[in-house]
């Protein structure tokens, strides 16, 4: 029973999960002077990407895809940010069946207020656990999420 235990407790899954609550709690923390949680800066630097290319606005669908998540769930998650005037879900001018995404003004001015603070928790981060663990635990992150796709 000791040995299972062990092997239990050695689960990756288990890890990764209490290594993600503690790095978004770090984040969760150094941004709420500006008035965000990780996932809402999150989701509005992907709209702020996707405004780059001159687009008006990200499909659900795409933006779902984008972060990995299903879009039920984009869609919870975008609901405070809606009622917070952050974003815009409308429909797409040419496809009345497929939603956009749009980032508003008022969204635009929260991601820049929260961007200091982003990049401070970033600084921290790199010192306490040394920019090459960074580096590399990005890359191992990014190669999982293609890897484990099915």
């Amino acid at each position: 029973m000791d040995k299972e235990i062990r092997e239990l407790l050695g689960c990756t899954c288990l890890r990764l999960r209490r290594a993600t609550r503690n790095v978004t709690q770090f984040y969760d923390h150094s941004l709420q002077p500006a008035g965000v949680t990780a996932n809402q800066f999150g989701l509005l630097a992907r709209l702020h990407a996707a405004s780059l290319g001159g687009s008006d606005g990200i499909s659900i669908g795409v933006m779902a895809e984008s972060i990995g998540m299903d879009p039920t769930t984009l869609n919870r998650n975008l609901k405070p940010l809606e009622a917070m005037d952050w974003v815009r879900v409308v429909p797409d001018s040419t496809d009345a069946r497929v939603r956009k995404v749009r980032m508003t003004d008022e969204g635009q001015r929260t991601l820049l207020k929260a961007l200091p603070f982003w990049r401070q928790a970033q600084a921290r981060l790199r010192k306490s656990l040394g920019l090459q663990a960074v580096t590399d635990l990005n890359e191992l992150l990014d190669r999982s999420a293609i890897d484990l796709t099915h």
